[in-house]
């Protein structure tokens, strides 16, 4: 019986191993249609991964099933990180998208309108999905232009009918600071970080949060007026029946990051 137990538990850690140790080799780059059984699961950020290259870009394909993963990709962006040392270092990266409540250019969303219509801003999100934003490329003048884009950097972010939420970014090879093998044979190995929830490097002065609650007045009772242009009201917080604030004022969770490390390019068909 022990033995058996022994038996299994080596094929389990085999087939793990080996579903672990696929997604560091890239495939080559056949088409833009990713099959089902190429995907990946990467527990950590709860979603699926292809990898694929071919002489001339890196193509990143990302599978996501869970609704609330979804929601932050496209409400607080998502960034590919690049590091070609092995140190997980996050100094140069592609931020896309760059997220709803990290707009470029434009005033800050309302976050209580994202807060009382989910469903619809989730599609408002996703409308908003259309921007790169390049972080640390020093030879690279522009930082942001638009995701379509068939020269440089380019992505598509879109919804099926069972509402999965398909990711593809493309990443110029000649853009990248990729290193020859000494066997000269294809890229040194590197590594890719996936993160998302991340505040943007252009959006570092906002609180990055809903709007706080209502403070206690020192009387107990409540008032409202105005200062400088903008409405203030202080009043008890009312409770609801579970106990909980009857607002839905929630800090923003903290980033997920995933390191897929020692990866290597295909070099044939």
């Amino acid at each position: 019986m022990k033995l058996a137990v022994l038996i299994l538990s080596l094929f389990v850690s085999v087939g793990m191993n080996a579903q672990k140790g696929n997604l560091n080799l890239s495939k080559w780059h056949l088409s833009n249609e990713v099959k089902a059984s190429d995907y990946q699961f990467i527990n950590k950020v709860k979603l699926y991964c292809f990898l694929s290259n071919d002489y001339d870009n890196i193509y990143i394909d990302l599978k996501v099933e869970d609704a609330e993963v979804q929601e932050r990709i496209l409400k607080e962006g998502l960034t590919i990180w690049i590091d070609m040392d092995g140190k997980s270092a996050k100094q140069m990266g592609v931020r896309y998208p760059i997220g709803s409540q990290n707009p470029v250019g434009r005033k800050k969303p309302d976050y209580s309108e994202n807060t009382n219509n989910p469903s619809g801003s989730i599609v408002a999100s996703l409308s908003l999905a259309n921007t790169i934003e390049l972080v640390g490329f020093v030879n690279e003048e522009v930082r942001h232009f638009p995701s379509e884009n068939a020269d440089n950097f380019g992505g598509s972010v879109k919804f099926d009918k069972e509402g999965i939420l398909y990711y593809k970014l493309v990443m110029p090879i000649a853009k990248l600071p990729l290193r020859n093998s000494k066997q000269s044979k294809g890229a040194m190995p590197f590594a890719l970080g996936i993160e998302y929830g991340l505040i943007s490097p252009g959006n570092k002065s906002g609180n990055h949060m809903n709007p706080p609650p209502p403070s206690k007045s020192r009387s107990g009772g409540s008032r409202s007026g105005s200062a400088g242009g903008r409405s203030v009201r202080s009043e008890s917080a009312p409770d609801n029946s579970s106990g909980t604030r009857s607002n839905s004022y929630q800090p923003v969770k903290k980033p997920v990051l995933n390191w897929i490390k020692g990866i290597k390019l295909a070099t044939s068909k």
